[in-house]
């Protein structure tokens, strides 16, 4: 599986259940993700992504999501 598909995987199980690997998350944190690992959990989108660079500084790589519930999109 490839690293994007990892972490999209991770993002909808924290956001379905607000836990991942034991670790509870709240409505609203920004968490930072890399390989499918959490690397970082902000405040703001801005301060996740800091973190992540930090980690890694190439923009190809991990991803940043604020915690929320699933959004259904309905076309009509």
């Amino acid at each position: 599986m490839a690293e994007f598909e990892v972490n999209q995987h991770v993002a909808k199980q924290i956001c379905n259940t607000a836990l991942w690997n034991g670790q509870h998350f709240r409505l609203g944190e920004c968490v930072a993700l890399l390989d499918g690992r959490v690397v970082a959990v902000a405040e703001n989108l801005g301060a996740a992504l800091q973190a992540l660079r930090a980690f890694d500084p190439n923009p190809n790589r991990g991803m940043v999501f604020e915690v929320g519930p699933p959004v259904i999109d309905v076309i009509r």
